[in-house]
């Protein structure tokens, strides 16, 4: 079956209610996958009996690429982030970020991503739609440049350069 999946917690600031809404309004026959570790959020979120969302808890990695690579689309209608760790980790699973129109995002998907109004169910409803429809050549396009893309991050430089923030904070 068709899906789009969000991994992470249910904190308010992430807005799920907003994303199962403007999921609810498309109408598409895709479910919703929601992976993330189970607490009073998410089990608040259960309670309202939503239509076409799985709920999944406690994946493995291998498991959880395999969720990120066969998505419809990658998405979060997060209100702010520090760093955009999710669409990031679904472009290099060669999955489309559905995302959040706020600065992180774009830091980090740059135009490898369709953004929404993340308080506009509307808005995120026509965005989920416009992911269904993208045809395989500008998925298979929007991969290509992501490989690109993706050279720019990575966790060796990522400690680098914070190893040089606390060496100049130290020299002070």
């Amino acid at each position: 079956e068709k899906f789009f999946l969000y991994v992470g917690n249910a904190y308010p600031h992430k807005n799920l209610e907003n994303l199962i809404e403007g999921f609810n309004l498309s109408k598409t026959n895709a479910k919703l996958l929601l992976v993330g570790r189970e607490d009073f959020f998410y089990r608040r979120l259960k309670k309202k009996n939503y239509k076409n969302l799985v709920f999944l808890h406690d994946v493995s990695d291998s498991d959880l690429f395999y969720l990120y690579s066969h998505a419809v689309a990658v998405v979060s209608a997060s209100l702010m982030e520090g760093f955009g760790l999710l669409p990031l980790e679904a472009l290099g699973a060669g999955s489309i970020p559905v995302v959040s129109n706020i600065p992180s995002f774009h830091e980090v998907c740059d135009d490898l991503a369709i953004y929404f109004n993340p308080k506009d169910p509307k808005d995120i409803a026509e965005k989920l739609l416009k992911a269904t429809k993208l045809k395989d050549s500008e998925r298979q396009q929007i991969k290509e440049k992501a490989e690109v893309w993706l050279k720019k991050f990575s966790w060796q430089k990522m400690a680098k350069e914070t190893l040089g923030v606390y060496e100049s904070c130290i020299s002070l």
